[in-house]
């Protein structure tokens, strides 16, 4: 490898790396600007890309996300990140649901036991279980495979010795969806704990944001059910 080229995947890094830990200081929207003036300059630097949709997701800015994720899955057919992605912005687009669970099925063949692809997937059969134009039977077949997916999220997570904050996060989501509320505070609790013990290059402010936001709306959810 010669020296040039060195320097200009030693340069990539240092700006992922940059524009990475300005995201995870939780300035979403800054970040997103900055990252979009690099891919002018570098259209193909796929972890920029997939930085771009963790902004985009955060931001729900659906359309952009989809073709954003486009791009990562024609950059990286086998990255199932791209698909992942795909299928959280037609997941939450009114009448995409189908082709969201589509793309969450291409993702999971890629990692079968990537709990958050999981975690889309069963939140999408949900929510078609909810839309009363269905017809029942179909309604229903949604719901079972919605509560599969849930159920295998749970198992995958408790199953591993020391998850991570982000993993928790997931189970401890997962739980109140499935009405556990107890389970959900006590996995809330363990996500903090896990975050405050995380490698500080490690720490997504934004992650650590929306655990808080789910551990108070459990508290509030915990303490209506006791009154």
């Amino acid at each position: 490898m010669s020296k040039e080229i060195k320097e200009s995947a030693s340069s990539k890094t240092s700006t992922y790396n940059s524009l990475k830990t300005m995201y995870f200081s939780g300035k979403v929207k800054p970040s997103l600007n900055k990252i979009l003036v690099e891919l002018k300059n570098d259209s193909e630097n796929i972890d920029l890309t997939l930085l771009a949709c963790q902004c985009l997701l955060r931001s729900k800015d659906y359309e952009r996300l989809a073709t954003f994720a486009e791009t990562t899955i024609a950059l990286n057919a086998e990255n199932g990140d791209g698909y992942y992605f795909k299928g959280m912005a037609y997941r939450h687009t009114k009448g995409k649901e189908q082709e969201a669970l589509q793309n969450f099925d291409k993702a999971l063949v890629i990692e079968p036991e990537n709990t958050l692809y999981l975690q889309g997937k069963a939140t999408t059969h949900l929510s078609l279980f909810t839309d009363f134009h269905l017809p029942i039977k179909l309604a229903e077949k949604h719901r079972a495979k919605g509560e599969e997916s849930l159920l295998k999220v749970i198992s995958l997570i408790e199953e591993k010795e020391t998850p991570d904050f982000k993993e928790y996060l997931t189970i401890g989501d997962v739980s109140i969806t499935v009405s556990k509320n107890l389970d959900a505070k006590m996995y809330y609790i363990k996500a903090v704990n896990a975050f405050e013990v995380a490698e500080e290059d490690d720490k997504d402010m934004n992650i650590y944001k929306d655990i808080i936001k789910a551990q108070n709306a459990c508290n509030r959810l915990m303490k209506k059910f006791i009154e």
